[in-house]
């Protein structure tokens, strides 16, 4: 496994690397404490499985270097590594290509959890009490969807089209797209990002 960490503190990178190599012996850790050595890792290599990326970096806005990060290494699973971040910033990072989100804050509990999941290759997202916006006051919502919205939010989850959705359910794409117009106003979301994010909370929250 390939690591590539872009975060400017010594002490927070080389904590994530103990903890990392706790758990795996095999792995390439590189570290980079700005985007514009992380570019150069990423111009000669770009096979990384895991690349930790703060969200405030002294030479880099989030945005284009989330776009630079997906071109120079599409396959790579991008974990938001930054200290608690309001809900809409976490949105956005995930709208513009990151998979999972690590508060720099977790506990140790949460952090060892976390890095058990991301090691997999699977998607890791704090808790909902982290996430102090809408998403947490949604308790109940998914009582208002019927079987068939849930059998969509799953597949909308793992980033599938409309059109992948229908011929998978044996549907049609405009079918589709009235069940997720109702998904969205019964657990008050505007669009497809923020529909993940709450399935994906509300999966955590039920294996928990």
């Amino acid at each position: 496994m390939k690591i590539l960490i872009i975060d400017q503190q010594f002490f927070i990178r080389a904590g994530l690397i103990h903890l990392i190599t706790s758990y795996t012996s095999d792995v390439a850790i590189y570290e980079a404490p700005t985007f514009e050595l992380a570019k150069e890792y990423l111009r000669h290599q770009s096979n990384y499985n895991l690349i930790f990326l703060d969200m405030e970096l002294p030479d880099a806005e989030l945005r284009p270097t989330l776009a630079t990060i997906k071109k120079m290494a599409p396959a790579a699973h991008i974990v938001l590594f930054t200290w608690p971040r309001p809900l809409s910033d976490i949105r956005q990072a995930l709208a513009a290509g990151v998979r999972s989100y690590l508060p720099k804050d977790a506990s140790s509990e949460e952090a060892k959890q976390a890095i058990r999941i991301l090691l997999q290759n699977d998607r890791y997202l704090p808790d909902e009490s982290r996430l102090n916006d809408n998403f947490s006051r949604q308790g109940s919502a998914e009582n208002f969807l019927s079987p068939r919205q849930l059998e969509i939010m799953q597949l909308l989850a793992q980033g599938l089209s409309n059109k992948e959705i229908a011929t998978i359910l044996g549907i049609t794409e405009g079918t589709i797209r009235v069940h997720l117009s109702a998904i969205f106003k019964a657990i008050k979301v505007s669009n497809r990002t923020e529909a993940t994010l709450w399935y994906l909370l509300r999966q955590k929250r039920l294996v928990n």
